[in-house]
């Protein structure tokens, strides 16, 4: 014999090794140890102290919610998990998952016994392809489990049905996502892999209730719509949901986006969620270490742990019972070279193993039926590849062709693939396949270790995996032809699978120019910018966009004749997509390119409009916006003098009457409704005229744009905002039969332009604004909170933060009931301020919040903002400036009506001091109501003081505000004005008709207040049963608005109130006449039995 074939040290000699199947043909074996193949054991080594923790966690949310009491309820249990490839990270959630699924011994949500309620569980992987992937990948393969488990599922148990019907019931009760809502149409747009869930929340009296209504999502409105889905799922279900996502080194933008919401929510509740991603592929700079910065900020629900390599002894015993061997100096010598080779990575451990095997140095000995080795442990070490790709790599080249070849098509897609696929994929150069055949190839593959079946699709086993095939595959000739052929076929299957398109275009603009078909490819980069923006990745779909304008530079052809209209919607796409991510520098490139080269007027105004909206999205330069726009409308026809005289002001009022030909402004709501983009660009430098105070430049627009309407014989859906901001310009000229006219007109138009979202927000929320002159402030508060939803679900940060402080303004001003529920919107708001960087309007809302807990909850210093919410003190000290002055006269405002509730003199005088240097005027109707009734309440309550008589006047000023206003027909004025007069010249009668104007408006807060003042009134005048019936009403008064503190407060400075009850729900209004009668009040002893004593 050769002696190359002579192995020194080894017991007997090996044969001449010709290839593996002619000294080891096992094909015919049924055991796989019979086959020559390794056989790994699926139990967990070395993670015992990891899976302790999870499930001390998962524990301690369980507990948290059988404690469900107050606010004390933790949020969402949030783990970071961190370690290298291959470490086990994924299956350690597995096994732990596994492990509580199989436990008992899980406490109930409402009570410590034993349940068997399912445990619902989702995952989801990143792809390193992150370029190809659509956006949201490992969050759609989390929601598809979810929908699927939660609609079907395979456990059909009693409980399992039971659970299910509780998620769909809760889902059906949503006012967003509940069936045929605006959100249920953006998730099915969003996210097609829910429509199984969604479809089956649908009954019969829902279907087709909203079918002509269509849907755009923002970012905002797929973020808040994928939160309030999970929070029903949460919600309904009796052991919290898990939810796992894999590899966030390699997520995409819009899913950071997302996480960074539902991360920090403090309405997401009952839900476990970890986060895996490869420590050593994230530094400081990574988005998702900010991300991970942002969530972990001071919450004690963020929980950090690492994975590290297994120990040797792990190792040992893992490599042992794959030998079915017992841990001897023989097999430790074995489990030594592979350590030193892995450094106990679990994955590479095992590649590692296999290597062996298939170099025959590991081997199961027929004869002894036993796995046996018989080299030392360098020569072991030798024959183990430095790198676990290369160790992939190096199985691969030992499988079959056919396989190799279904390996390397697959190594260019991200996505799962189902079996129709990669039958298309496989059938080329004039081979075709039967789907039984593809089925067994992917069999074949799985039994290898390489795929996985996650029904009814396949997948690679381990990233690593992937990146050898792609290693394989791009060290094969023909990688371009493969490349184009893969394309092909995703785009014939993609019409109804978007991340086909996504996948495709990827692949198409990773080729040179000459293998594409340029306009063809082009075209294909826009429409899938198209689905990323429909989708809210803004940053996707700016690369795509820069993806076509490249493919069209390179080629020569951009502005030519042939691609003048593709290049204009290209650039018309990337000023927007630009100006929409912030980017105002390189927006304005690409405007200055559409203005230079468009044609037509017309073919500009798209640019022109957003170059308006960058100067003032950027700078706030609302004062240079209006100039040049009007420099621009010019161009049309539309000459505005920047700073008009009275003759043309008067000229052009002529000419507007004129084209009116005395009929109403309502007469617009009959026209038309057409597409119009020259009113887009007037409706923007009407915003800058508002904000830059150029009120007459807005008055010669709006006459102009309404003759313009009126000789085109159309409208557009943007004349609803236009006329919802001449409302708001004249609620600042105090022209409040024209500001009512404007805003009932743009309320009329309303219905008629609901597809379109933006402006039909921008409406309602301009008509709210005005009607506070003349409408009901607690009729405003559901519309305003309602424009805070709409604009928030549209990613209008600013104005659903100015609707939100719409519906507080109008919520404190009509005297709504205060309680939990308002201050839990409130602390909503402030994380939804604090997770923008909002502090301004944190700082406001937190305001507000403080402000309704000092009314209902007892303090000892009830008129200082001081407490869970807010501190002043503190505030005011960290801010200079104009947000010094507007906080302070925001909490001043405040704290002026908490002073005049509680009768704190001292602090009314001091905050009075404060008031009188701000202006009486703001745009805003509500904010200005408050600020000046109490103003003057508290004004005209201290200027019977020597030291205080200056105030006179000051209450004076706030009166004949109210006053002018009442007269106008103002239904929240006129029971403050009677307030205020009863306050300077204090009567029976004055105060009987207050009283009587705030129950006839319903403002509870007044009417206690009122009552309160006249007590105080009739005791001076030694009427002390009339009186006391006054404080009586005050007192039950105020806890009907749920101020609480303030009727403790009447309570200890009037013992007899704590021996009555209310006996009649009627207001001491219609009991306190204007006569000397003494009144009687609604009360009786307290023990009575009277069921109506416990009720107003």
């Amino acid at each position: 014999m050769a002696d190359e074939f002579r192995i020194e040290g080894c017991h007997g000699t090996i044969a001449e090794q010709k290839d593996e199947a002619f000294y080891d043909d096992r094909s015919d074996a049924s055991d796989d140890e019979e086959k020559g193949k390794i056989k790994f054991p699926a139990r967990l080594y070395g993670r015992e102290k990891e899976l302790d923790s999870l499930k001390k966690l998962y524990a301690g949310l369980m507990a948290s919610e059988v404690d469900d009491r107050d606010d004390k309820v933790l949020k969402s249990q949030v783990v970071f998990l961190s370690g290298y490839s291959g470490v086990g990270k994924s299956t350690l959630i597995k096994e732990f998952v596994k492990q509580l699924r199989g436990s008992k011994n899980r406490p109930n949500k409402t009570n410590n016994n034993n349940n068997d309620s399912p445990i619902f569980y989702g995952a989801g992987k990143y792809s390193e392809q992150n370029s190809a992937s659509s956006p949201f990948f490992a969050i759609i393969e989390v929601l598809k489990t979810l929908a699927n488990e939660l609609s079907e599922g395979k456990d059909s148990s009693d409980t399992a049905t039971e659970q299910r019907e509780k998620v769909r019931e809760s889902i059906r009760q949503s006012d967003l996502i509940g069936p045929e809502k605006e959100g249920d149409l953006i998730l099915r747009a969003t996210f097609p892999v829910l429509t199984p869930l969604l479809d089956s929340c649908v009954v019969a009296d829902d279907k087709g209730a909203n079918e002509d209504l269509t849907v755009h999502p923002t970012m905002s409105a797929i973020k808040e719509c994928t939160l309030q889905l999970l929070c029903a799922i949460c919600r309904a279900l009796d052991n919290p949901l898990i939810i796992f996502l894999d590899d966030l080194q390699w997520a995409d933008e819009a899913s950071m986006d997302m996480l960074n919401v539902l991360l920090t929510s403090s309405e997401l509740k009952n839900l476990m969620f970890t986060c895996a991603y490869r420590s050593n592929e994230v530094d400081v700079e990574h988005s998702f270490c900010k991300l991970m910065d942002n969530v972990a900020k001071g919450d004690e629900s963020v929980e950090k742990m690492e994975l590290f390599s297994l120990s040797p002894t792990s190792i040992t015993s893992f490599i042992a019972d794959s030998v079915k061997k017992e841990e001897d100096t023989e097999m430790k010598e074995l489990s030594s070279a592979v350590y030193q080779t892995t450094m106990g990575n679990i994955f590479f451990t095992k590649q590692a193993l296999e290597e062996l095997v298939r170099k025959n140095i590991l081997f199961y000995d027929m004869m002894c039926f036993e796995w046996r080795w018989v080299v030392t442990k360098v020569e072991l070490a030798n024959n183990m590849s430095a790198d676990v790709v290369e160790s992939v790599l190096g199985k691969i080249r030992y499988l079959p062709e056919e396989i190799q070849e279904l390996l390397s098509l697959m190594a260019y897609i991200p996505n799962a693939l189902d079996v129709s696929t990669l039958k298309a994929l496989m059938c080329r150069d004039g081979v075709s396949y039967e789907e039984r055949q593809v089925l067994d190839l992917l069999q074949q593959s799985s039994d290898e270790g390489m795929l996985l079946l996650v029904s009814p699709n396949w997948i690679f086993a381990h990233d690593r995996i992937r990146q050898a095939s792609l290693k394989f595959a791009s060290e094969k000739s023909g990688s371009e032809e493969t490349l184009l052929h893969i394309s092909s076929v995703l785009l014939a299957e993609g019409s109804d699978r978007e991340w086909c398109q996504y996948v495709a275009v990827d692949i198409l603009n990773s080729l040179p120019v000459e293998k594409t078909d340029c306009n063809e490819l082009v075209k294909l980069n826009l429409k899938v910018s198209h689905l990323a923006r429909n989708s809210g990745a803004l940053g996707k779909e700016n690369v795509l966009v820069h993806k076509g304008l490249e493919r069209l530079k390179a080629a020569g052809m951009t502005w030519t004749k042939d691609y003048y209209e593709l290049t204009r919607e290209l650039y018309d796409a990337l000023l927007v997509s630009e100006y929409s991510s912030g980017a105002y520098d390189a927006a304005r490139v690409a405007i200055d390119e559409v203005v230079q080269n468009a044609k037509t007027p017309d073919e500009k105004l798209i640019a022109y409009t957003h170059c308006v909206m960058c100067l003032m999205s950027e700078t706030s330069e609302y004062g240079r916006g209006a100039e040049e726009g009007l420099e621009i409308l010019s161009k049309y026809g539309f000459d505005i003098p920047l700073s008009p005289t009275k003759t043309v002001m008067a000229k052009e009022e002529m000419k507007y009457k004129l084209a009116l030909r005395n009929r109403s402004i309502s007469f617009l709501t009959t026209l038309p409704i057409q597409d119009d983009s020259l009113l887009a660009l007037c409706q923007q430098i009407n915003i800058c005229a508002m904000y830059s105070g150029k009120l007459d430049v807005m008055k010669l627009l709006n006459w102009k744009i309404i003759q313009y309407v009126l000789k085109k014989g159309s409208i557009s859906s943007n004349l609803a905002p236009i006329l919802g901001l001449c409302a708001l310009m004249y609620v600042k000229l105090d022209d409040v039969k024209r500001s009512n006219e404007f805003a009932t007109t743009a309320q009329a138009l309303n219905p008629r332009i609901r597809d379109d979202k933006s402006n039909y927000v921008q409406s309602v929320m301009g008509v709210c604004y005005a009607m506070c002159l003349l409408q009901p402030f607690r009729s405003l508060t559901d519309p305003f909170l309602q424009s805070y939803k709409d604009f928030k679900l549209m990613g209008e940060v600013e104005m659903a933060l100015n609707g939100l402080n719409g519906y507080a303004q109008c919520f404190f001003g009509a005297g709504c009931e205060l309680g939990p529920i308002i201050e839990s919107k409130l602390l909503v708001v402030e994380d939804y301020c604090r997770n923008l960087g909002r502090q301004s309007s944190l700082i406001l809302f937190s305001m507000f919040r403080q402000f309704a807990l000092n009314l209902r909850k007892h303090s000892d210093s009830p008129s200082k903002l001081v407490g869970e919410a807010f501190n002043e003190e503190q505030v005011l000290s960290e801010l200079e400036g104009s947000a010094h002055f507007q906080t302070l006269r925001d909490s001043s405002s405040l704290r002026v009506q908490l002073a005049f509730v509680f009768w704190n003199e001292a602090d009314m005088i001091d905050l009075l001091k404060i008031l009188e240097t701000y202006p009486l005027q703001d745009q805003f109707v509500a904010r200005l109501h408050n600020r000046l009734a109490f103003t003057g309440l508290a004004a005209f309550a201290m200027c019977h003081r020597k030291d205080c008589a200056s105030y006179k006047a000051l209450g004076e000023k706030c009166m004949s505000r109210f006053k002018f206003l009442s007269k106008n027909g103002s239904v929240n004025a006129r029971p403050v004005y009677l307030f205020l007069k009863s306050m300077k010249s204090p009567s029976r009668d004055a105060f009987s008709k207050a009283i009587e104007a705030c129950a006839e408006g319903k403002f509870v807060n007044l009417e206690a207040m009122v009552n309160e003042r006249y007590a105080a009134f009739l005791r001076e005048e030694n009427d002390e049963a009339a009186s006391n019936d006054c404080i009586t009403e005050a007192y039950f008064l105020y806890q009907d608005w749920g101020a609480h503190a303030k009727a403790l407060q009447l309570s200890k400075d009037h013992s007899f109130l704590k021996k009555l009850r209310r006996k009649t729900t009627r207001s001491f209004a219609h009991t306190v006449g204007s006569n000397n009668n003494t009144a009687t009040a609604s009360v009786m002893s307290a023990g009575s039995d009277d069921p109506a004593s416990k009720k107003r």
